[in-house]
């Protein structure tokens, strides 16, 4: 799992990512993405098969990751973005956030609830 933007790592995983935000409500574009990536506002993680954007914020005084997009290779992403999934709770937990939230596609609904996801509003957030 690799944390951090560069431009050679993006131009790796960017058609998963814009594959992702095609399909997703179009909250956001490529070049606003970028531009936010770059002002390191935005994060990129990627693992062999798969990438995420997330958003660090604060809300209330908690520390919360917001999901922002995730993409990846058919048939070798889920099982990396559920390890890294894994690894980025525990460092997230070690660098005291309080949860993780994103508003996913309607197809990863059941999959995320079944993993500790809790349905809030139009989101879904996960205690850490």
């Amino acid at each position: 799992m690799n944390l951090g933007f560069s431009e050679e790592e993006y131009d790796r995983v960017r058609d998963w990512l814009m594959s992702a935000i095609l399909i997703s409500d179009g909250q956001f574009d490529e070049a606003e993405m970028l531009d936010r990536l770059r002002a390191k506002d935005w994060h990129l993680i990627t693992t062999d098969h798969a990438a995420c954007v997330l958003e660090f914020c604060e809300i209330d005084g908690e520390r919360i990751a917001n999901i922002l997009v995730i993409g990846g290779e058919i048939g070798a992403s889920l099982r990396e973005i559920m390890i890294a999934y894994s690894l980025v709770c525990d460092a997230l937990r070690a660098m005291k956030f309080s949860y993780i939230s994103g508003q996913p596609r309607k197809e990863w609904h059941r999959f995320l609830l079944k993993y500790g996801f809790e349905k809030q509003k139009d989101e879904l957030i996960k205690r850490l």
